[in-house]
């Protein structure tokens, strides 16, 4: 909108002619390029051919474009964003890892803000937190976890006056500028209407794999997914299932929910909760006759989608939280841009086999950004 209202008032002849503050997002659009890379060229920094270079440099001096005293300041000046996230285990890897190739995506990005990322593990979260040289660090991206002490350690870092940006689960207490999160109300109304198409005997029960209990980013999908079915008044009860980790145990617990009940269908609220689920109806012979939809797109997961063990993936799009979140930072300490909103949604997507040739050798999380069946933002 902003953009918008600049070009009604300034034409491009009157930017050229110097009656208009020219922006480097100016510059930008008219040498077709990206804002990173007019920063790096302008401020002689590697990541742009030396052609493309001059080409900025030119097209810059003929705009009249003068530097911001602020991107002057950030010369002389190098800030450091923190992105703390889950360590690396066999329970974590399949969401996170999203999130910590974004962080790694984004490095030569901030590096052309003059802005160094820092990228911690915890298994702690308020351990690893209370340990960070909060005057050494200019913003701090983290999950949101509603667990103990977490919501107490994140405030002391806000009231260090570091901005907070939460991914995943929102804490509006811990004093955090904004969380960004999948809209987990929407994805479990989403997960009703699909197993309500696929579901041959409507007079069943739906096993769910409904994860951790307490933690919001799970309980309001199966929230959601119960208003759906109350909404459509649908009489078909939900049997949960929770459970942490992978293991023999949930394995176990789930394959006897499928014998002994009337389950008509199946489906999870993350990612770990998915391979359990796939191995359990893989296992019993069940796979195909009664639907799974699926939570989350990694290389385990897609086996069991062209297979057909899955019937669906909904994917919550890790990287695509992580790397708006750093862009939202980056906007915050280079322009001083906060966000507009305490709560942003990522759109979810939904995958079936059908559509995986077209992600061929295309790594998953660019699948993320590409986004081809986005079906609500």
């Amino acid at each position: 909108m902003r953009e918008m209202e600049m070009l009604k008032r300034f034409s491009k002849e009157e930017i050229m002619a110097g009656k208009a503050k020219v922006t480097i997002k100016d510059v930008a659009k008219e040498a077709g390029v990206s804002q990173s890379s007019v920063h790096l060229a302008l401020s002689g920094k590697a990541g742009v051919s030396e052609s493309t270079r001059q080409r900025i440099l030119e097209i810059a001096r003929r705009m009249n474009y003068t530097p911001s005293p602020l991107a002057a300041n950030l010369k002389r000046e190098t800030l450091t964003i923190a992105v703390v996230l889950p360590e690396k285990n066999t329970n974590s890897r399949f969401y996170y890892d999203f999130m910590r190739d974004a962080a790694v995506d984004y490095g030569p990005v901030a590096q052309g803000y003059n802005l160094n990322l820092l990228l911690l593990e915890f298994s702690d979260l308020a351990k690893t937190l209370a340990q960070l040289d909060l005057g050494a660090i200019s913003g701090l991206i983290t999950m949101g976890y509603p667990e103990d002490g977490c919501t107490e350690a994140i405030s002391q870092v806000s009231k260090a006056g570091v901005p907070v940006i939460l991914l995943d689960n929102d804490l509006p207490e811990s004093g955090r500028i904004c969380c960004i999160k999948s809209n987990n109300d929407l994805l479990g109304k989403l997960t009703g209407e699909l197993l309500m198409d696929m579901i041959r005997w409507p007079s069943g029960e739906v096993l769910v794999c409904a994860g951790f209990k307490g933690y919001p980013n799970h309980y309001e999908i199966v929230d959601g997914l119960a208003a759906f079915l109350k909404e459509q008044k649908v009489q078909m009860p939900l049997v949960r299932e929770y459970f942490h980790d992978i293991g023999e145990e949930p394995l176990t617990k789930l394959k006897q929910q499928l014998l002994e009940r009337p389950i008509v269908g199946c489906c999870t609220v993350n990612s770990r909760a998915t391979l359990v689920m796939a191995q359990a109806l893989d296992e019993l012979g069940m796979a195909k006759r009664i639907p799974l939809i699926g939570s989350g797109l990694y290389s385990e997961s897609v086996r069991y989608l062209e297979r057909g063990v899955v019937t669906a993936l909904i994917n919550k799009r890790p990287y695509e939280q992580c790397y708006q979140a750093l862009q939202m930072m980056t906007d915050l300490l280079v322009r001083s841009e906060a966000p507009e909103q305490p709560e942003l949604h990522v759109g979810g997507e939904v995958v079936f086999r059908s559509m995986l040739e077209q992600y061929e050798r295309i790594s998953f999380r660019k699948m993320e950004r590409m986004a081809p069946l986005s079906l609500f933002r």
